[in-house]
């Protein structure tokens, strides 16, 4: 079996120094004192930040608008989807009626009643899919 060699450690060669005038300087930040000294540039820009502000209230009203009208058009669909389930409610209850009072028919009315019914019926079961179609 072979023995572990230690690992020897790479010696960290030291870094050689440039000389001065090689050596990269950090530049330093444009001082202060040529901002203040356009003021033409200060103007320009309280003249932009007052359109932007301007265009910022435009957009706020238009927006404001958009949810004003959103809710408008929320609550008439409510009115309509409202009216509409009352309407389905009603036409449920009249059939119902309808198929109680076909046990105390004769023979001959049960078949034109039982008629009345299915039709009855199917414009009803057309009714709530057109209603789940238009609100869903």
């Amino acid at each position: 079996m072979a023995t572990a060699t230690p690992k020897r450690k790479a010696a960290k060669k030291k870094a050689a120094k440039r000389p001065a005038s090689k050596r990269k300087v950090a530049k330093k930040a444009p001082s202060r004192k040529k901002a203040a000294a356009k003021p033409a540039t200060t103007k320009k820009r309280a003249t932009h930040q007052t359109k932007l502000d301007q265009q910022i209230k435009v957009i706020s009203m238009e927006i404001d608008r958009v949810e004003r009208e959103g809710k408008k058009v929320l609550k008439e669909a409510q009115a309509r989807y409202d009216k509409t389930v009352k309407q389905l409610h009603a036409e449920r209850a009249r059939l119902e009626k309808q198929v109680g009072t076909l046990a105390t028919k004769s023979e001959l009315a049960y078949d034109d009643v039982r008629k009345g019914i299915e039709a009855a019926y199917r414009d009803l079961s057309k009714a709530v899919k057109q209603a789940y179609k238009h609100f869903s």
